[in-house]
């Protein structure tokens, strides 16, 4: 066998071996009161997402994003998207990281400004965000 050969056998064994399996789950919901859909992905699948999601800017590493301003089956859309097959484990604190980010672009194009005295509305609909993301986990069978 020629050395190039058993070199593109090595590589070709090494990219199998390393070749990982690609998860994508999806669910979309109608945000209550304030309207649009919230979208929310579990994925591995950064080609995939990105389709989906309309990204022009380069996702060099899937972990945990927010996505928004961007129309999905015709409606406005606040997605967030988490990849639970890395060695980086999505934590609660990471996943409540997301939803702040999700739930202060809502708001903010519903025109709410912050209000650091009367929050009901931020506290609202991040419990209600935090509340769907369980239950597609439990879903999923990403969590018990």
């Amino acid at each position: 066998m020629s050395p190039i050969t058993r070199q593109s056998k090595l590589f070709n064994s090494t990219y199998m071996a390393v070749k990982k399996q690609l998860h994508f789950y999806k669910k979309a919901i109608t945000i209550p009161v304030y309207g649009g859909t919230f979208l929310i992905i579990f994925s591995n699948d950064r080609e995939k997402v990105i389709k989906i999601v309309n990204c022009k800017e380069p996702i060099i590493e899937l972990y945990a994003f927010t996505f928004h301003n961007f129309i999905h089956k015709g409606k406005e859309t606040f997605c967030v998207c988490f990849n639970f097959w890395e060695d980086n484990k999505i934590t609660l604190g990471t996943i409540m990281h997301e939803v702040t980010h999700a739930a202060n672009r809502l708001l903010q194009s519903r025109g709410f400004d912050p209000d650091w005295t009367n929050d009901e509305a931020e506290a609202y609909i991040k419990g209600w965000m935090g509340d769907e993301i369980e239950a597609f986990m439990v879903g999923c069978k990403i969590m018990k």
